[in-house]
């Protein structure tokens, strides 16, 4: 009679932790979510070895934090500092802030695991992604890219002229083929996160204008 209740006793154990493992899956080693065709661009582009297109990739990425966190800051301060409106400033400021909650939705939302995790022949070559510790081991949607084009969208709203729009623009495709060629992103990942980040700064523009005409 007590070796069934034993037995019940162990099985109710064991379904916490098999619930727990169910729960949260390596997704590590699963293969890309992505066809074959894609995983050939991305190879393309990775296996490029021009040293003018490689200096270009390691510094266009090296821009990347230093400008997402000082685009704003520098913006408020520029327009506090000559006394003109600091309207883009607030329409860069929150088109970040929406860019980063809809990407990193959807990045926990759909998990894709990163080319270098998936893919044998891939090596990530950005440092933050080298070594057990990963922040952030989800591929699908590039934040890198998509906080380039909020930023490069926002400015060019902001100020339409030909010398912020192309520079703009030009810095932020590189930064999408850049993540490519560091091994973190497929083209997919890097081509949506440019639509949302050039759609979430557009949105935001409207948004807050609209606002500000409210008020007025």
């Amino acid at each position: 009679a007590m070796r069934p209740l034993a037995l019940a006793l162990l099985a109710a154990l064991a379904a916490p932790a098999a619930g727990a493992q169910d729960a949260a899956p390596d997704t590590t080693q699963l293969p890309p979510k992505t066809e074959p065709y894609e995983v050939g661009v991305l190879r393309s582009v990775y296996h490029v070895e021009s040293p003018a297109f490689v200096t270009t990739m390691r510094v266009v990425n090296d821009t990347a934090y230093p400008v997402y966190v000082g685009a704003a800051p520098v913006a408020w301060a520029t327009a506090l500092a000559t006394g003109s409106s600091t309207r883009p400033a607030l329409r860069l400021g929150a088109s970040q802030v929406a860019n980063f909650g809809v990407t990193f939705a959807l990045k926990n939302l759909i998990a894709r695991p990163r080319p270098y995790a998936a893919l044998d022949d891939i090596v990530a070559r950005d440092r933050r992604h080298q070594g057990d510790k990963v922040f952030d081991p989800h591929s699908f949607p590039s934040g890198h890219t998509s906080t380039a084009f909020v930023i490069a969208t926002s400015l060019s709203l902001s100020y339409p002229e030909w010398y912020v729009v192309v520079p703009a623009a030009a810095w932020a495709s590189a930064m999408g083929a850049t993540r490519v060629w560091h091994g973190v992103h497929y083209p997919s990942d890097v081509l949506v996160g440019a639509a949302i980040g050039a759609t979430s700064a557009v949105v935001t523009h409207l948004v807050v204008d609209a606002l500000a005409a409210d008020g007025e």
